[in-house]
Formats: C-alpha cells, structure tokens, sequence
C-alpha cells in the first residue's frame, strides 16, 4: 500500500496544468488592479513569476524539456525582479525575450501534449484553456517588445495613453479573440504583422483543438456506429 506522500505526488503528477491555469486566471483577473497602485510593478511581478513557477512544473514530464524551461524561467524570473529594481530598459527588454521564449515554450509543449492525448481528462481541458491564454500572454509580451524597441509602434486609444504591460494583454486577447474593438490600433508593419499572426493563430487553435477533442471523446457520426 502506498504510503500518503506518494498518493500525493501521484495526484500532483495528474494535475500539473491545473496550477499553470490557476495562476494565469488570477494574473488576468488582478493585473487591472494590482497595477494601479503604488506597489503596481511589484505585484505584477509577483503574478508573473507564479506563472513561471507553475509553467516549469506543467512540463516537467521529460528531464529535457525541464531543462528547457528552467534555462528560460531563471533569466526570466531573475531579470524581472532585476528590472524592478533597478528600472533598467535595456534589463526590461532582455527580461521580454526569455519571458517571450518560455511563454511559448510552454504553450507548444501544452499543445502537443493536449494533441497527443489519448483520452480527454480534466487535466487536458485545464491544458487546452492554458495554452490559449499563454498564446494571448505570449502575444502581448511581444507588442510589449517591439513597442519598447520601437516606440510608437501602437496607438493606445484615444487619449494617447502609453502602451504599457497591462494594455497589452488587453490588446493581446482582444486581437486572438478576433473581437477587434479599434481603440487600439497597430500602427508599424512589424506590429500590424504580429497582429495577423496572433488572429490567424487564434483561429487556427480554436478549430484544431475542437476537432482534436471530439475526436479523442471518440465521437463518430450516427451513420458510423449503425
């Protein structure tokens, strides 16, 4: 008979992208309202680096591919709080690439394992939910690059406000949703290319995924099975 602990890492084994998913929901429900205080950058850091954290441990199937992701959450985590500290551009930017590069190394990884499935769980609908908001995250962390190398790259409203962090998760998943509310606008060919990209990605992952679901649910039409 097993003893509890290794009950415990045996459910923890079945459940790893159900933190991943946890902490990314609470950065998008909090981030609006973390940020507007005075410790805003603090707490935004915070959530993000929950996401690294639980990130590492949602691909933590294969030595290889935990290198992978520590070798990109480190520079991340440590560059982040680096860059809050000392306010650096040049340590932010950095910071921007390997958070770019570990968002969607999780999410290819997310994906391929929700593809290669078998049977739907409730840890591969929790997987299926979290790689569509890492690409939303991923997304947004590169607007946030190419508005930091090329300022003006966006018009962030009619006010003209800046085109910070929070705004662009907000253009992010406004854009992968195909919803197009027009109050932010791409205004360089880099940046208006990375938002067809992120449209056309959403699309895709959206009819791909449900054929994949359906499939693996092992659904057949009702002229099949007579």
């Amino acid at each position: 008979m097993r003893n509890p602990l290794a009950r415990y890492l045996a459910r923890a084994r079945e459940m790893q992208f159900h933190y991943l998913l946890a902490s990314l929901i609470l950065l998008l429900a909090v981030y609006p309202y973390a940020g507007a205080g005075p410790t805003g950058t603090v707490a935004l850091k915070v959530l993000s680096s929950f996401i690294l954290i639980t990130g590492v441990y949602a691909v933590s199937n294969r030595r290889r591919q935990v290198v992978i992701a520590a070798l990109l959450a480190v520079p991340a985590f440590g560059l982040g709080w680096l860059h809050v500290v000392t306010g650096n551009p040049v340590i932010g930017t950095a910071e921007s690439v390997f958070t770019l590069l570990f968002y969607a190394f999780t999410a290819l990884f997310g994906l391929f394992r929700v593809l290669g499935e078998r049977r739907v769980t409730t840890d591969t609908i929790y997987g299926a939910v979290s790689v569509y908001l890492l690409m939303g995250l991923t997304w947004a962390t590169a607007y946030g690059l190419v508005e930091s190398i090329s300022p003006g790259s966006f018009s962030a409203g009619p006010g003209g406000g800046a085109f910070t962090f929070p705004t662009s998760i907000y253009y992010s998943f406004v854009t992968l949703a195909t919803l197009g509310y027009g109050d932010i606008t791409p205004i360089t060919d880099q940046a208006r290319s990375l938002a067809v990209l992120e449209t056309v990605s959403g699309t895709i992952y959206i009819a791909v995924l449900i054929a994949r679901l359906v499939a693996a649910a092992g659904w057949r039409p009702a002229t099949d099975r007579e």
